[in-house]
């Protein structure tokens, strides 16, 4: 090879190095910054897509950078996203008929779960071994929550109300030593702390669990500007959640071992609960109806100082999802 031809074939290769930097240096630039976007989540089940997509990229490949605020209850993650601490909150129904009936502003952009996690766990050393024994007895339970719409339906079923039992004001957190200590009789409560309760008492636990009676939903909740505002953030976010759910679906004992993990419980309490999670992005007009009949209860119980039901379609932004999976959304419009 002569001179001439090594200095041509060295020109070649810096061209092509140089062509091959410009083409990165490029892709660096066109390529669209990770969009951030802060979601308080609740620390039981309801949290567990989150946490799966967190874990396994989904967030961040679809250009996410997503901060997950962990607390104790849906309930708590509404109440911080309200205070604008959070952009979306993870929350079950009940949160959000409390919020509506106080007229704070708010919208539904899907659901993603079921919540059928609710039991109550009773002393059977107190003579409490069906649910109509608890006539008279001291119920622990989260006021304003979905367990305490669940204790509700119990009661109903057993031709009891609320004034049949002395409610107890107890978080989930200090209900297995208060049952433990006797200060209450039985407590309704959710997994993983269904779990802690039956520890507690060993052999005198009685658990009830929901069964077909009452089934909630798991949903993303955010200020009503956030899907115009910030549309590509949401659009991304549920595509995200919508790959998060389909990779559980495929990979169930992975996605187990994250909630193992998360909620810092053995496998059996996960397993338990899992089928009955329904793990599914939508927006079906039983959503609308259980907001509705959870709104009744909370009017008739005196609960809110609200008297006039609200209009729940308002309440929800189907536009989202609607792009992302037409055919989930079954929510009737307002007029």
């Amino acid at each position: 090879m002569t001179s001439a031809q090594q200095w041509i074939g060295v020109m070649a290769t810096s061209a092509v190095a140089a062509l091959s930097l410009i083409a990165i240096v490029w892709l660096i630039r066109a390529s669209p910054a990770p969009e951030p976007l802060s979601i308080a989540v609740a620390t039981n089940f309801i949290g567990v897509p989150l946490w799966v997509a967190e874990r396994q990229g989904f967030f961040a490949a679809e250009g996410l950078m997503v901060t997950l605020q962990r607390l104790p209850s849906g309930k708590l993650a509404l109440e911080a996203m309200l205070r604008g601490e959070a952009e979306v909150a993870t929350v079950a129904e009940t949160p959000l008929v409390f919020a509506a009936l106080a007229g704070r502003s708010l919208r539904v952009i899907a659901t993603y779960a079921g919540s059928g996690e609710h039991a109550i766990v009773t002393r059977a050393d107190r003579g409490i071994d069906r649910v109509a024994d608890l006539r008279g007895r001291r119920v622990g339970v989260l006021i304003g929550t979905t367990v305490h719409y669940f204790l509700h339906v119990m009661l109903i079923d057993q031709g009891l109300n609320e004034t049949d039992v002395t409610l107890v004001e107890l978080p989930a957190a200090e209900q297995a030593p208060a049952l433990a200590a006797g200060h209450v009789d039985a407590v309704a409560t959710l997994a993983p702390f269904t779990t802690q309760c039956q520890r507690a008492l060993g052999e005198a636990a009685r658990t009830f669990p929901t069964g077909p009676r009452y089934r909630g939903y798991a949903s993303l909740a955010v200020a009503p500007d956030l899907p115009q505002r910030r549309p590509e953030a949401i659009g991304r976010l549920l595509r995200a959640l919508d790959r998060t759910i389909g990779w559980m679906r495929t990979h169930p004992h992975e996605a187990m071992q994250i909630a193992m993990i998360e909620l810092n419980v053995e496998g059996a309490v996960v397993e338990d609960i899992w089928e009955r999670l329904g793990f599914n992005l939508a927006l079906d007009q039983g959503f609308v109806m259980l907001l509705q009949s959870q709104a009744h209860w909370v009017i008739a119980s005196g609960l809110a100082s609200g008297r006039t039901l609200p209009d729940f379609r308002a309440m929800i932004d189907p536009s989202s999802l609607a792009r992302l999976r037409p055919g989930s959304v079954t929510v009737t419009p307002p007029p």
